[in-house]
Parts: C-alpha cells; sequence; structure tokens
C-alpha cells in the first residue's frame, strides 16, 4: 500500500482509481475543470481555447484509507458531486467525504465535507492539487520571504528584505498560514497560483477565509505537489465539517490573484470603519503628552500615535470604575519589559486622556488608544503578579484596584489552560508549529507586567471587554479609534473549555480564534457605530482575523517577511510598521524606506516618549525627512490591482501602483542604475487621460520635477533618472 508521509504522520493514500473514461466537465466563464470516474478532478481547461494542462485534484484524509469507489454524479446547475467512504486506521471509524464541483460567478466553486464517527475526534484534512507541467510553471502565493522554505528555516534578519512579488519554480516547502514574526516560512491571504508565464495563463485555488480554520499549512513539492492540510476541526457525534475553496483562471501576475481573493472576499479586505484609510501616517507608539514641533512630524508624513499601554490602572483596566471624569487613578508604571519601576508614582484622568486626543486631533494627528482582550491584570500593591490559583481576597484587598482579585470575582472563567507549553506561541518551536505537540497544562500563561493570558470566549470577560469599548467611544471624542494588541494569543486551545467544534489531543478544547470570531463583530459594533476605527496588532498575520479590523500597526514590521505579510492583509487598509530603533534604519537608510513605499506601508517615526520603538535623533529624522513627501503621497493609498499595470524595463528597480484619490503613485525602488524605463498600462482603467501630469519625486530634494507627457495605446512609457536607486512618480490629468 502506499503511503503518504504528513509532517511525520503517516496517512494512507486513496486507493487507487480506474483511469478516467468518460469525465465529466464543470465549466465557469473561461474556466473548465474535468472529474474523473474516480472522482479526482484531472485537468483544467481554458474554454474556447486549446490551452489545457494535466493537474490532478483530490481530498485526504491524514491516517485514513479510502474503501470501496467513488461514486460520481451530476448535480442541478451543471455541478459534480463526488462522495467516498474512508475508514481511519487503528479506531476503525467510518466517514464520508463529500466533494462538490459548481460553477461560480467567475470560478469553480469546489467544497469539501468530512462528517462521521459515533464519538468526537479529529484528523488532518488535506487538499492537493498536482501540476504536472513543472518545467513551464511558476508557484506564487503571500508569502512573507520566498527565500525562507520552512520554519526550520529560521526568519531572515530585520535588515534582510526579498521581494514577495516574484513567482518561483516548485521547491520543497512547508509554510505555515499566518507565519511567526521569528520563525518565518508563512503566507497570509489562503491562495496560490501556478503561472506560466510564455502562456499568459495562471491557475488559481482561493480558501474561503470565512471557513473554520484553525492550524493550516501548505506543503509543496518540487514535482508539482501543493497540499494544504487542517488540523483540529471535530469530527463524529453528529459534527461535520466544510471547506470552501474556488479555482480560476487569471492571467499570470500576482495581481489578478489578490484582486480576485479581494473581489470574492471584500469584507476581509475592505475597511468596515468609516474614513478608515484617513487614519494614516507614520506611526509612534508613545504616552508623552508635551509639546512636540508638530511641523517636522508633519514633514516626516503626519504622525499615528498608538498611545502607548501606560495609561491604564493595569492590564484590561483600562478605564478604571473612578467616580468623575476627574478622578486621578495611578498609572502602570513599568518598563518596556514590564517591570515595575521604583520611585515611579504617576496618575492620569479621564479628562486628561480626552484632552490628549483632542490636542493631537487639532494638530491634524491622529491617536489610537490601547486595547487588549487576550491579557489581564498585572503588578499592583497587591501582588508582583495575578496570583493563581485564586487567594480569597476579602475586605479592604477585595477591591477593583486588586487585579487578582477583580478577575476571580467576576470572570474567573476566562484564564487560558494551554495545551503545548507555558510560554506561548511568541516562543514556539519550528517542530511545534509544524506539528504541535500536545500537553495539556494546569497553569495560566504569565504573560508582559505580571499579566495572565484570557479568553474573550467567556460570556463574562467578553461583557467587560465591551463596557471598556463602549467607555473609549463614549469619554474619547477626539481619538480616531482603538488598537487591539497581541493577536499571537489566539493561537493557543483553551482546554478548560469547550466552543463545541474543536478537538486537540483526544480532548474539546475551545480555540481562542473561535472566540475572537465571535467577539469581534461585537465589538466592531460598539466601535464602528461611534465613527472610530479598530487597528490591530497581529503578531500572525492571516486573513481570516482582518474582517471587522481597519488597519494593521505591526510591531515586527520592521522584519521584512512580517510586513510582507501584513501588506498583503492591507491592501485596502492603512499599514504602518515598528520601526525599533536608530540602528534598523542607519544599516541601509534608503532601502529601509524604499521597501516600506514598494509595499504601501509606514515605518514609525522618532516620536517624543516612544516606548521600545525608534527615539528622536537628528541624524536618523534626517532621513525620514528625505522621504517625507513621498510617505505624505501615500496617504489613504490603495493597490492597484489590475494585470500587468506597471513594469521597470530597464534599471533593475521594482515597481508598484497605487491609488490616492484621483492620483496614481508608482514607486520606482531599490534599482541598480542611474536611470530606469518605467511602463505604466491601462491609463483609462486608472481614470487618467492621454495627456498626463507626471511628478518625480527624489529623496531629499523639497520639489519634485514635473512635466506633462502623453500616452499612446493607453499605455505610457517613461525613462526617469533614479537618485539612490529611486524615484516616486505621481500621475495626475
Amino acid at each position: 500500500m502506499k503511503m503518504l508521509i504528513y509532517s511525520g504522520c503517516v496517512a494512507a493514500a486513496l486507493a487507487p482509481v480506474a483511469a478516467a473514461q468518460n469525465p465529466l466537465a464543470v465549466r465557469s466563464g473561461n474556466t473548465e475543470i474535468s472529474i474523473s470516474p474516480g472522482g479526482e478532478i484531472t485537468g483544467i481547461r481554458r474554454t474556447g481555447t486549446h490551452w489545457s494542462k494535466h493537474v490532478r485534484g483530490l481530498t485526504l484524509l491524514d491516517s485514513c484509507r479510502q474503501t470501496g469507489e467513488a461514486r460520481v454524479e451530476r448535480t442541478a446547475g451543471e455541478g459534480v458531486l463526488v462522495t467516498r467512504t474512508f475508514v481511519s486506521g487503528g479506531r476503525n471509524i467510518r466517514l464520508t467525504v463529500t466533494d462538490r464541483f459548481t460553477p461560480g460567478a467567475s470560478s469553480i466553486l469546489w467544497e469539501v465535507e468530512v462528517e462521521g464517527g459515533s464519538e468526537p475526534w479529529s484528523t488532518g484534512i488535506g487538499t492537493r492539487l498536482e501540476f504536472s507541467d513543472t518545467a513551464g510553471g511558476r508557484f506564487w502565493t503571500t508569502w512573507g520571504d520566498p527565500e525562507c522554505l520552512s520554519p526550520l528555516d529560521g526568519a531572515a534578519g530585520p535588515e534582510i528584505w526579498h521581494n514577495p512579488l516574484e513567482s518561483r519554480p516548485f521547491r520543497t516547502m512547508h509554510l505555515i498560514y499566518g507565519g511567526h514574526f521569528g520563525r518565518g516560512a508563512g503566507y497570509s491571504v489562503p491562495v496560490f497560483s501556478v503561472m506560466y508565464p510564455g502562456e499568459r495563463t495562471g491557475i488559481g485555488c482561493a480558501m474561503s477565509p470565512g471557513d473554520p480554520i484553525l492550524d493550516l499549512q501548505m506543503e509543496t513539492t518540487p514535482g508539482g505537489e501543493v497540499t494544504q492540510w487542517r488540523h483540529f476541526n471535530r469530527l463524529g457525534a453528529g459534527s461535520s465539517v466544510k471547506f470552501r475553496m474556488n479555482i480560476f483562471l487569471h492571467e499570470p501576475d500576482w495581481r489578478a490573484v489578490l484582486g480576485f481573493m479581494a473581489g470574492t472576499y471584500p469584507a476581509y479586505f475592505f475597511p468596515a470603519g468609516k474614513n478608515a484609510l484617513d487614519v494614516c501616517g507614520l506611526g509612534a507608539y508613545s504616552s508623552y503628552e508635551g509639546e512636540v514641533d508638530a511641523g517636522k512630524y508633519r514633514k516626516m508624513g503626519g504622525i499615528v500615535n498608538w498611545k502607548a499601554s501606560f495609561d491604564f490602572s493595569y492590564m484590561g483596566m483600562f478605564i478604571p470604575p473612578v467616580a468623575s471624569d476627574t478622578t486621578p487613578w495611578k498609572r502602570f508604571d513599568a518598563s518596556s519589559g514590564g517591570d515595575p519601576l521604583p520611585g515611579h508614582e504617576t496618575y492620569t484622568t479621564i479628562a486628561q486622556m480626552a484632552r490628549y486626543a483632542s490636542r493631537m486631533k487639532g494638530l491634524g494627528f491622529s491617536t489610537l488608544n490601547y486595547f487588549n482582550m487576550t491579557e489581564f491584570g498585572g503588578f499592583s500593591a497587591f501582588g508582583r503578579e495575578v496570583a493563581f490559583p485564586d487567594p480569597h481576597f476579602t475586605g479592604a484587598a477585595d477591591v477593583w484596584e486588586n487585579p487578582t482579585a477583580f478577575l476571580y470575582d467576576n470572570f474567573p472563567g476566562a484564564v487560558v489552560f494551554g495545551v503545548v507549553d507555558d510560554e506561548g506561541w511568541n516562543k514556539r518551536s519550528p517542530q511545534d508549529l509544524m506539528r504541535m505537540n500536545v500537553t495539556f497544562l494546569n497553569r495560566p500563561f504569565r504573560t508582559w507586567g505580571g499579566a495572565i493570558v484570557t479568553d474573550v470566549g467567556d460570556s463574562a470577560y467578553a461583557q467587560f471587554i465591551l463596557r471598556q469599548a463602549r467607555l473609549h467611544v463614549e469619554k474619547f471624542p477626539g481619538a480616531q479609534g482603538i488598537a487591539i494588541d497581541r493577536f499571537d494569543w489566539l493561537n493557543e486551545y483553551n482546554w478548560h473549555a469547550d466552543d463545541g467544534t474543536t478537538w486537540v489531543g483526544g480532548r474539546p478544547v475551545r480555540a481562542l480564534l473561535n472566540s475572537y470570531r465571535e467577539f469581534i463583530p461585537r465589538l466592531a459594533g460598539v466601535v464602528h457605530g461611534a465613527g472610530k476605527v479598530i487597528f490591530c496588532n497581529p503578531h500572525m498575520n492571516r486573513l481570516d482575523l482582518m474582517e471587522w479590523i481597519d488597519g494593521v500597526y505591526n510591531e515586527f514590521g520592521h522584519v521584512g517577511h512580517d510586513m510582507n505579510l501584513s501588506s498583503f492583509l492591507t491592501l485596502y487598509k492603512p499599514l504602518i510598521c515598528w520601526t525599533p530603533d536608530r540602528g534598523t534604519v542607519m544599516k541601509s537608510p534608503d532601502a529601509y524606506f524604499q521597501r516600506h513605499l514598494l509595499m504601501g506601508a509606514f515605518p514609525t517615526a522618532p516620536f517624543p516618549g516612544n516606548d521600545h520603538t525608534i527615539e528622536p535623533d537628528s541624524e536618523v529624522e534626517r532621513f525620514y525627512g528625505d522621504y517625507g513627501a513621498m510617505f505624505t503621497r501615500m496617504h489613504c493609498r490603495t493597490w492597484v490591482l489590475l494585470p500587468g499595470v506597471t513594469e521597470v524595463i530597464r534599471g533593475g528597480a521594482l515597481s508598484n501602483v497605487f491609488r490616492t484619490g484621483d492620483r496614481v503613485i508608482v514607486p520606482v525602488m531599490m534599482g541598480t542604475a542611474d536611470t530606469a524605463e518605467v511602463r505604466l498600462r491601462h491609463c483609462l482603467a486608472l481614470g487618467l487621460d492621454a495627456s498626463l501630469r507626471v511628478e518625480a519625486w527624489y529623496p531629499g530634494e523639497a520639489s519634485p520635477v514635473t512635466r506633462r507627457v502623453t500616452a499612446a495605446a493607453d499605455e505610457l512609457n517613461l525613462t526617469v533618472p533614479l537618485k539612490r536607486g529611486c524615484v516616486f512618480l505621481v500621475y495626475s490629468r
């Protein structure tokens, strides 16, 4: 019997099937797939042409074998239904796998349903496409680093950036959905493509971000296999699980792939909050409330300050139950590492925080107040950390100022007990990312400042966090919204709770991902309902987390691959990236700023009071000023996803295309020559006339070189000088 090896586990392969004799076809637009009598995809064809590829597609179950033959039947609407029976190895559980292929608006919809077993259990569910033409095909996905083939390789250093917009030959890869800032080898949008540039066609396969995806991993081989494995979905005892994918043909350009995703699943790509694109500019993470040189920071590109996490009394108690807006409370006086600062005792009030946000708004800057729903508590006068187990405080110690007492009095069920280790996903080994080693822990996770990790799936805790959100939108009218920290904890599984759909290590658990999915629409109702926005610090970059999120402030955005992952999530949303210190910039200032511009990202500015990020420095500020005009013109940018819209013909540079209002922005970056020839196509679709105004901006120059040019045959070729390896082109009527 043939054996399929997956992440060190043995899984039985599908039973042999008879050669396809009379395959059934499913068509949608220009795409047609063939289904064999054995129930497998056997080919993809472009309708109305002779173009076709032999592609095998099938569903796999880890440690299971198929019994009997597949039942293949035509359904209403010219679809095909395939039903197969599997038996799990060693447990004798019978399962039914249904693959349904249906014509969609612009793709073939492939739906997989798995059900079976009288008792709850789980197994890996894989979908595979095998491409026989590997010589002409090039693989692309939304990877952070196309050079990092596996978490075992480790992430490249922060100063290393590889172009994620390039396709590559088939290779042995193991990628983690969401990636890991320290391990690399991630992809952020669940889609891939095999492109045949010489044949002007690509084959795309997109997963629905609305599926119940928990742990998702992609494996590829030099032989053309692309397999995506899903883990920990509960089966049996009446439970079944469904997944959806789209197969589509497209032009051989990554823009066509992302354009399909954004058009098919717009709720995950477009901000739900009003005027979210206006909350853009260079970042800051500062609790400083003194005077600033507003003119200097406007010239750098403006400021969005994620108000650093020290105004709260302790984590989670962002606005305590004080008597009035002018009643002071003690702030959380901690170091960047979360340690108490001896001798520090500072205070704030609701009124003081409100005045700060209003003053920043008056300067033309934005404020996002700190928010967190996965951590609670911290050190206080009552202890160095949140106690465990409950010490049962009474009397004068049973007050809101005591985070331990408040936790156990109000939502003790929110405490998370993990299933891997007590350090958390941030420090997880590459081996545990690729295959989780389950260990049920009877102690909570400890985190920053003496807090513990909490699960917003607990109803009482969810109500508390919602009350905090209502206070934010009510008390701080000058703030633009909130920024939620620490999405990394959403990778954990709480085995002291049960969400009804997740199964890990033979037990029911609650996936914090599912807790988040249920909670975030409720939070958005509060924040968006007040005209505010929600940003997040993702840590893991997953498209399915972006519904209801309006922008990203990525704490690890200075790491090249992590910025790339976030960029694919923010095609139509603002993206701000961390800059930890001057050394990060000064290693190669031009390269640092140019990769941000190319990927549509804003760096963090050297702002007064920044916490564990870059501080004011005259030397580094000069470089921020050099690129300030470019970042200013990137305000409200959205990506242009017209296939083939731009190309650098000569000059060794990279380019991208953005839209800002009625202007089209083309950053031409990291060139290796003195000049570049830049081609812009689809001028009419971009809203540009045949006669165009073009501004060429260069680092350190106060004004652009401007000229009028004329497009021919809906495209425009420009030969332009490069200075410090770049030119920033602005096209308008």
